[in-house]
């Protein structure tokens, strides 16, 4: 067949009948734009609407589909095959119409319930955010898929629905629009933040205790407990941080290498060793922790205050062979990019992800977790404003 010499044959008898385009697709029920695609070759029109376009231009189906006039004229035999094929194919059509219509109407509930369980069991993160928002452009589409195959969208279109269904259908593109946009510029600020480079600082003379208690408690969860108040015990020390303050959380890593006399070295185990945090619970109740000594997830002996809890670390390694000990706070740590001080880290690099599991529940004397004290249903955390203090830390 030969669609080209098909549709130019199909604009010829409409220019016979002096019609627009517009005019026949609204005697036939289609678009005008289909109706342009017939006679420009691109498609064909549907079977079921071929006896009704030979009847209304009163030629021959057999013409219409070779594209040109044929001198003797369909007999009845043939028209009433035709019709009859074109009533199994519109029946076929309506088939698989309904169909399409219940899997449409399916997909959206189970979509929006999906989407429900997820905004009740949301928990801020990337992954999360963008699982989210997923769902909800699957939704959109499953919607006008359903509206489609359903043909309300085509009424919508034609303006066979209230003006009132317009306009609201107007305000929530536009919602839906502003949503987007607002989507949009969240992802970039997040593609920003994770693309920024750390603020790197280094050298003894920028170690100040007190400064990163009052910059940094906050958003790692920890207090420095474990770090000397200052380096003047040490015959030699090095020191760096890095960080970075982003949009969900803040980045860190604090290294201080200090190497002492043998009695000051046995003096800052002493103490370290005695550290404990005193947590407010109430205004009469107050809990303590005491740090972890452990010899097996380390590279050397560690006193640990705080071992994965809020994805953050505090511990200070004990080198006895050189009288040094190592002082490390970690926040988020990405074991790949802190190999410079793979020493220093755990001796299992999984160790580090708590993938499906609440890093709240992990070890820290800074918090007070619910089932440590009866009747508690919330993290208390330290806070030296209140009644939390600091015990066995003094030097």
């Amino acid at each position: 067949m030969d669609q080209k010499k098909v549709g130019q044959f199909l604009k010829e008898l409409r220019k016979e009948k002096g019609i627009t385009q517009e005019e026949l697709a609204e005697k036939l029920g289609v678009s005008g734009r289909t109706i342009s695609r017939w006679e420009t070759g691109t498609n064909m029109p549907d079977i079921s609407l071929l006896v009704e376009i030979a009847d209304f231009y009163e030629v021959d189906v057999r013409e219409l589909i070779e594209g040109e006039r044929k001198k003797e004229m369909m007999n009845n035999d043939i028209r009433e095959t035709a019709t009859k094929m074109a009533d199994y194919a519109e029946a076929e059509k309506g088939r698989l119409l309904r169909f399409a219509q219940i899997i449409g109407i399916i997909g959206v509930v189970v979509l929006t319930v999906v989407m429900i369980i997820q905004s009740v069991n949301y928990e801020p993160s990337v992954p999360s955010f963008i699982l989210t928002l997923l769902t909800f452009v699957a939704l959109v589409l499953m919607v006008v898929m359903t509206l489609y195959v359903t043909g309300v969208l085509r009424k919508i279109v034609k303006g066979k629905f209230s003006t009132a269904i317009i306009v609201v259908v107007i305000a929530l593109f536009v919602i839906a629009l502003k949503r987007l946009m607002a989507v949009m510029l969240l992802l970039g600020l997040l593609f920003f933040d994770v693309a920024r480079p750390m603020s790197s600082v280094d050298g003894v003379e920028k170690y100040d205790k007190q400064y990163f208690v009052e910059e940094f408690s906050g958003d790692l969860a920890t207090n420095f407990f474990l770090f000397p108040d200052d380096l003047s015990d040490t015959l030699d020390a090095d020191f760096h941080y890095k960080y970075k303050v982003g949009l969900l959380d803040t980045d860190a890593s604090f290294f201080l290498e200090a190497r002492y006399s043998d009695e000051a070295f046995k003096a800052e185990v002493e103490r370290l060793s005695q550290v404990t945090c005193t947590v407010a619970v109430n205004d009469t109740t107050n809990y303590t922790q005491a740090v972890m000594y452990d010899e097996e997830m380390y590279n050397y002996p560690a006193y640990i205050a705080m071992d994965g809890y809020g994805d953050a670390y505090e511990y200070a390694l004990i080198d006895e062979d050189n009288d040094r000990i190592i002082y490390v706070v970690l926040s988020y740590p990405e074991y790949v990019k802190l190999l410079k001080y793979k020493d220093y880290l755990k001796k299992d690099p999984t160790a580090y992800d708590f993938t499906g599991t609440s890093t709240l529940e992990k070890f820290c004397i800074y918090a007070v977790r619910s089932y440590e004290i009866p009747d508690l249903e919330m993290y208390v955390r330290y806070d030296d404003s209140m009644a939390g203090i600091q015990q066995g830390a003094e030097k």
